[in-house]
């Protein structure tokens, strides 16, 4: 899914676009549930995890000024004029997918049906995949394959939040730490500041203590062990076959 993602060609996008500047969280991250008239506040939030709420309200709100979407009912939806950005966006993608994996037709489609089939077993808890999956299927089965592949991630993403957010972390901790569990530079900021008065980070230099580390670990190990559960009801054989079928594919 992110090998397609990474291909993508926006320039149609960017043409049908204009002068227009539409934040990407909109076309990339909400546009499925704008086309389909879905998006509620709280998609949005389980959407958005890792962005300050204050900062996606104050977003949505300059797209109601903007004219770019409305209210229907407790929902939000695309209007006129935002619909031909989001489906352009979709259509890049598509294209991508297809370039991608044109030839491997047997195994999009096996794929495609397990993704639909591990989908259906995530509980409504999981408030973003749920809802996800409730969307019309693409026609193109390239799409509908990536389609069903961003549902799964959608699992994952909730399951990691719940892993995080076991021991009390926050999303600028969670952030943070990741960064530094993955090796990578930080600047000093709030996130840093409270690991650091949690002990489970040091800010000169930037680094996890061991107590980091190991929290940092466990947060892997627990997001790994609840979205298991769906694979565990699916079946290892089938899981086995699937798994295969996505490694056959082009990345």
């Amino acid at each position: 899914m992110l090998g397609v993602n990474e291909a993508v060609d926006n320039t149609r996008v960017f043409e049908a676009a204009g002068d227009r500047v539409v934040d990407w969280l909109v076309l990339s991250q909400l546009g499925d549930f704008l086309l389909a008239g879905v998006l509620t506040t709280e998609i949005v939030t389980a959407r958005t995890p890792y962005r300050p709420r204050e900062v996606v309200r104050a977003r949505i709100h300059e797209l109601l000024e903007q004219g770019l979407i409305e209210h229907h009912g407790p929902a939000l939806v695309a209007t006129d004029e935002l619909r031909p950005l989001i489906e352009a966006t979709r259509d890049a993608r598509a294209d991508a997918a297809a370039t991608k994996w044109r030839g491997h037709e047997e195994d999009v489609d096996q794929a495609s049906r397990t993704a639909q089939k591990l989908a259906a077993l995530a509980s409504d808890d999981h408030v973003v995949a749920a809802a996800h999956r409730a969307l019309p299927a693409p026609d193109d089965p390239y799409l509908r394959l990536h389609t069903r592949l961003v549902t799964l991630r959608y699992v994952r993403q909730h399951d990691h939040v719940a892993a995080w957010q076991s021991p009390g972390l926050t999303a600028s901790e969670i952030i943070v730490m990741t960064a530094l569990w993955n090796g990578d530079d930080v600047a000093p900021d709030e996130g840093l500041a409270q690991l650091v008065a949690r002990e489970l980070a040091t800010d000169d230099p930037p680094a996890l203590t061991d107590a980091g580390r190991s929290m940092r670990a466990g947060i892997e190990a627990d997001t790994n062990e609840r979205t298991q559960a769906i694979f565990d009801a699916l079946g290892e054989n089938e899981t086995a076959e699937f798994l295969a079928a996505l490694r056959r594919l082009p990345a």
